[in-house]
């Protein structure tokens, strides 16, 4: 961040990211604090502060130049604020990276290259989300099956030819692992495709509805194998960059899981021919009211040049959402616990979109997830990405039910998790397409 003479340049300051969070810490003589941190990556960028600082850093909208911060504070709090300790404090907030600023940008330019010059993607959640011994996860795998709420027994020989698509869930294996089970199950079962589309919830934002990665996806049993040239055929027809955000690919899980099944089910990777291509999702940023992604040029566009690649390619095609659906109660900014009528009403929920889902109604499952009104103990987030329930999966989801063009599936199983106190519930469960 360049500064002038009085600390600060003329220009507008940098405004705070979207993926900054806040998080409340131990008072400290009394005084109420808070903790700034990137939530995507945790480990780095943390910043404590006062209630007067949150509320300074909530100025920082990209908009208002140092003057105008200046005196929006004085105006709220009565305040006034050196131009020194303005500069002192956005600088702090600039090193720690919580800033959408040149040096910010640099930085990310300097680790996408770093991230594209590397073999594989690595599996990053390893020994934490799921076993990283290739003994031991095959085992854990393994046992999926037949633990509690899964399928009751390994996949059985192959019998079906390859399927058309599958909604799976995304969430940690330890809390999900038996819902994996039942879709995956049913692909052990079936012919394996010639090239696997893996469509994932971005958990950060995106400048574009889409970002894709040439680099394969590692796992404890080696890598799967990436179609980089389907990508480039589709980069020739998309309306924008697809790898401007690849860097989103570098610590998000949504895909990893699902890359990780098809090398444990010996679907892609290790001399098998299939292939995989990976596309990480996020909402359209607008969408007219009563509208669907449909309405977005950028969403539109990308889905026809996915498809009409596809067609040209001519192999027989697996698609696969690795989503998460319902993510609600206090953790989840919803302002009671989750109780048994609350879950009740996300089941519900859940289900009728799962049937929309089912029937392929990519239009339909859309405005049932954002349309709905808030229920018991929910926030009156209705306008809210994801709806009251907060879908994390709906672009992904309808960017699949596009795709495999209207074909009927069926559901195999949904669950919800909830905390023990009822802090938060988040729900999930696969959708198989013939």
């Amino acid at each position: 961040m360049q500064e002038a003479a009085g600390g600060l340049n003329a220009g507008p300051l940098p405004r705070l990211r979207a993926g900054v969070d806040v998080a409340r810490v131990p008072p400290e003589h009394g005084e109420d604090r808070v903790c700034l941190y990137d939530r995507e990556d945790p480990t780095v960028g943390r910043v404590v502060m006062s209630q007067a600082g949150l509320l300074l850093a909530s100025l920082l909208d990209g908009v208002r130049t140092s003057a105008a911060v200046q005196a929006a504070f004085s105006l709220r709090t009565g305040q006034l604020l050196p131009p020194a300790e303005l500069a002192g404090f956005v600088g702090q907030l600039d090193r720690a990276n919580l800033l959408d600023s040149p040096r910010y940008g640099l930085q990310q330019r300097r680790a996408a290259d770093l991230f594209r010059a590397g073999p594989t993607r690595p599996a990053v959640h390893a020994g934490g989300a799921y076993p990283g011994d290739p003994a031991t996860l095959r085992a854990y795998l393994d046992a999926r099956y037949t633990m509690p709420g899964g399928p009751g027994a390994l996949p059985g020989p192959v019998s079906h030819p390859p399927r058309r698509g599958l909604v799976a869930p995304h969430i940690d294996l330890h809390r999900g692992g038996h819902s994996y089970a039942w879709g995956y199950r049913a692909l052990a079962e079936s012919e394996p495709a010639d090239l696997y589309v893996l469509l994932g919830t971005c958990h950060q934002p995106m400048r574009r509805p889409f970002t894709a990665t040439r680099l394969p996806y590692d796992t404890p049993f080696g890598p799967v194998t990436a179609d980089t040239a389907v990508l480039d055929r589709i980069q020739q027809r998309a309306p924008f960059d697809i790898f401007g955000d690849e860097l989103a690919h570098r610590r998000e899980h949504s895909l990893e899981f699902q890359a990780l099944y098809l090398r444990y089910l010996g679907h892609s990777g290790a001399g098998t021919p299939a292939e995989v291509v990976s596309i990480l999702c996020v909402p359209p940023g607008r969408v007219p009211d009563g509208g669907t992604p449909r309405d977005d040029a950028a969403t539109e566009e990308f889905l026809q040049a996915l498809q009409e690649t596809l067609t040209e390619d001519g192999r027989r095609v697996c698609f696969i959402a690795g989503v998460d659906f319902a993510h609600v109660g206090p953790q989840f900014a919803d302002p009671v616990p989750v109780d048994q009528r609350f879950s009740d009403h996300v089941r519900t929920g859940d289900l009728k979109m799962m049937e929309l889902i089912a029937a392929g109604d990519a239009d339909g499952f859309y405005r049932q997830v954002v349309g709905e009104a808030p229920g018991p103990g929910m926030a009156n987030e209705s306008a809210a990405v994801g709806g009251p329930r907060r879908i994390c999966g709906l672009a992904p989801t309808y960017a699949l039910l596009r795709l495999v063009e209207r074909t009927n599936g069926s559901i195999l199983h949904y669950d919800q998790w909830i905390d023990d106190g009822g802090a938060g519930s988040v729900t999930f469960g696969c959708v198989l397409f013939d």
